[in-house]
């Protein structure tokens, strides 16, 4: 005569393990068998005849066990099948051993980590408002006479089980703590000791183009262009004297509206683009346009508007 069984266990997990570590030693079958402390062989095996539709897909491992009865006076081996099927959140488990025993068992990982939206748990479980939880719940079904033996035996080795991955989990995430600081040191150590001279502040960054290959370049400093030379105005200029309004005969252009004969013209001593020419020992001209003083009106060749009879000016179609 079979009774059925189910029972939940949950164990808060403690600070510094992810979710990802325990993630990973749930989907590590051979692992979860190894950690159970009663486990004394496994290796993986086909699907057995008894497999339904679902669990045919999933991985079956043969595990033998090492059961004490009667403590320190009878214990044997026991030999069973079992199939481990992955979640998303956990694993689930179908153990069929002698003795008529069919258990079920699924592992979750829930709970929230500091900084994540905190959500409702099951009540009446002891289950913890906040950190990561494991929830084993177990549905067997096994001889009445067996059922109390089973029960216990299970509680106390997946207890064990579980201390077991906790620990594990410690030691994974240390060495990814070692191993992100010591790339860190190495990276830190990789950089030249000049790298950072002349920054002033931590959060100025020299630019990486200043180095290749790990070594300074010495890059040619570069001068900034001289400034463009100042602009004189003409003191005999008026608003007659603009090409706009030049005198008939006159063209804006003609060399002789901008020229005097004591100031050769503006590309004497200026090229196109206004900078000062370099001067010629053999010539008198002048490097800068004339001062006030320098100039002459008199010199002027150019007919002012105000002498010509013909104002305004009427340019006819040769002119335009």
């Amino acid at each position: 005569m079979s009774k059925r069984t189910l029972f939940t266990t949950v164990t808060p997990l403690p600070d510094g393990i992810t979710r990802e570590t325990v993630l990973e030693t749930l989907h590590n079958h051979l692992e979860m068998i190894d950690l159970n402390p009663l486990v004394t062989e496994r290796h993986p095996i086909r699907p057995p005849p008894e497999a339904d539709a679902e669990e045919f897909h999933a991985q079956w491992y043969s595990v033998t066990d090492k059961v004490n009865y009667l403590p320190g006076v009878y214990s044997g081996a026991v030999s069973f099948n079992c199939c481990f099927h992955d979640l998303p959140n956990g694993l689930q488990t179908h153990i069929r051993a002698p003795m008529g025993l069919d258990m079920k068992g699924r592992w979750t990982l829930g709970g929230t980590l500091p900084g994540e939206p905190r959500q409702p748990v099951e009540i009446g479980l002891g289950i913890p408002k906040t950190g990561l939880w494991l929830r084993e719940d177990v549905n067997m079904k096994v001889n009445i006479v067996m059922t109390k033996f089973v029960k216990g035996t299970t509680k106390k080795t997946h207890a064990k089980l579980v201390q077991r991955l906790v620990e594990k989990a410690h030691l994974v995430e240390a060495e990814a703590h070692n191993q992100a600081l010591n790339e860190q040191i190495s990276l830190r150590e990789s950089i030249p000791p000049d790298y950072y001279a002349g920054v002033s502040s931590p959060t100025q960054t020299p630019q990486p183009s200043h180095y290749f290959d790990g070594k300074p370049l010495n890059l040619p400093a570069t001068t900034p262009p001289p400034p463009a030379p100042p602009v004189i105005a003409n003191p005999s200029y008026s608003p007659a004297q603009s090409p706009d309004n030049a005198p008939h005969g006159h063209h804006p252009t003609s060399h002789s509206y901008f020229q005097t004969q004591n100031h050769p013209g503006p590309n004497a001593a200026y090229g196109h683009n206004g900078y000062p020419r370099p001067l010629n020992p053999h010539q008198n001209s002048a490097p800068y346009p004339p001062t006030t003083s320098q100039l002459n009106t008199n010199d002027f060749t150019a007919e002012l508007p105000s002498q010509n009879s013909r104002t305004p000016i009427e340019l006819d179609s040769q002119h335009r």
